[in-house]
């Protein structure tokens, strides 16, 4: 049995501008997305499978040329991409993904998988990586397509990507080891790197803060739109008998109206947003301890080469310090590489919603007080 639900068409332009010191390279492409429906199919076991159906367009901004097709995705799909970007760029500042739950606003999903999306697209590093190619390819835009591409995918990954995935796999297993064995591990002098990305989590975690609290502020503006339009419903539903006709009782309506309106636009277009944009700050700061962890590993598998508790195990010891070392490099260079415009783009957004949501939430209260004016003329 299939379920089509309303369809939705948020979208956003996205302009590629990365911006290095002085310098800004500006690209002649321009991606939209959009979700246009959601599609619940039921599983005679098992549980639902909800499809998302977008359209990307991409804009050639030089001809002003345009070219679009439409492709369908499930959650599962979008946490294989971010997975693999995870794992071939390591370092690199990869979007946000919703939480996999069982019971969600369906509504918001979409917004978060645009928005996930929006952000994927607008990374210039990221646009020639197979993976995203193939996530957006019209070749695959089929649903049962591209769910047989990636399985395919899975069964034949390699054993090297199957280390990055895993991370730091062995950390655990010799922690516990080395702790059974009472052997003493120096701690690890931290280098000008380590006070670098120190100064880096510092400066996220403040940012973090700053946006929780501007959110905090906005999440309740418009819980207060929420009320009021509740309050107002209610006063309509019990006085409904008696004023029915009444030109005051019709105005009231068309209030009540403007304020569940604005409520879910403010809600949708800017609440969301900012929490996808603070999880993106989570996003960049596991990067940063990740980090510390795999040199912290490195130092104690350097150590415990040189332990009779380990003589058996130093060919193990020995590749797992020189895979660590490899992520290390990988990811101070790829972090460094987007932090400037990881902050960029955050602080954008920032400033983007708070001069936006004022001005639509004055025209909400605009739209009101007309209604006011135009009842008593």
């Amino acid at each position: 049995m299939k379920d089509n639900y309303d369809h939705i068409t948020t979208s956003q332009a996205i302009f590629d501008v990365v911006k290095r010191g002085n310098y800004v390279e500006e690209t002649r492409v321009q991606y939209e997305i959009k979700c246009i429906g959601t599609e619940i199919e039921t599983a005679q076991m098992g549980k639902d499978t909800v499809k998302y159906k977008f359209t990307i367009t991409k804009i050639d901004l030089l001809t002003d040329t345009k070219k679009s097709h439409e492709f369908v995705r499930r959650y599962t799909h979008f946490l294989w991409l971010q997975n693999e970007l995870q794992n071939k760029q390591i370092g690199r500042v990869i979007p946000s993904l919703p939480e996999k739950q069982t019971v969600y606003d369906k509504d918001k999903r979409k917004l978060e998988f645009v928005y996930f999306m929006q952000k994927i697209l607008s990374h210039k590093k990221l646009q020639q990586i197979d993976c995203l190619e193939r996530f957006f390819s019209e070749e695959l835009r089929d649903y049962d397509v591209f769910q047989h591409y990636i399985e395919n995918m899975k069964e034949s990954q390699s054993m090297i990507n199957i280390f990055i995935t895993t991370g730091i796999s062995f950390m655990n297993m010799f922690s516990k080891v080395c702790n059974y064995n009472s052997v003493q591990i120096i701690n690890r002098i931290p280098d000008e790197n380590d006070k670098q990305f120190e100064e880096y989590r510092k400066e996220l975690e403040q940012n973090r803060s700053n946006t929780e609290i501007i959110s905090s502020d906005i999440c309740k503006i418009v819980q207060k739109l929420q009320i009021q339009a509740r309050s107002l419903s209610n006063s309509f539903d019990i006085f409904m008998n008696e004023c029915q006709g009444v030109e005051e009782f019709a105005t009231l309506k068309t209030i009540i109206k403007i304020y569940e309106s604005y409520e879910i636009k403010l809600r949708q277009k800017y609440v969301y947003r900012m929490e996808a944009s603070i999880k993106d700050y989570d996003q960049a700061i596991k990067l940063i301890n990740l980090y510390k962890e795999l040199k912290d590993q490195i130092n104690k598998d350097t150590q415990l080469i040189g332990n009779q508790y380990y003589r058996s195990q130093v060919d193990e010891l020995k590749m797992q310090i020189n895979n660590n070392k490899q992520k290390v490099e990988q990811l101070q260079i790829n972090f460094l590489d987007d932090i400037d415009l990881f902050k960029q783009q955050q602080s954008w957004c920032l400033m983007d919603v708070q001069k936006k949501f004022y001005v639509d939430l004055q025209e909400c209260y605009d739209s009101i007080k007309s209604q006011k004016t135009a009842h008593h003329l």
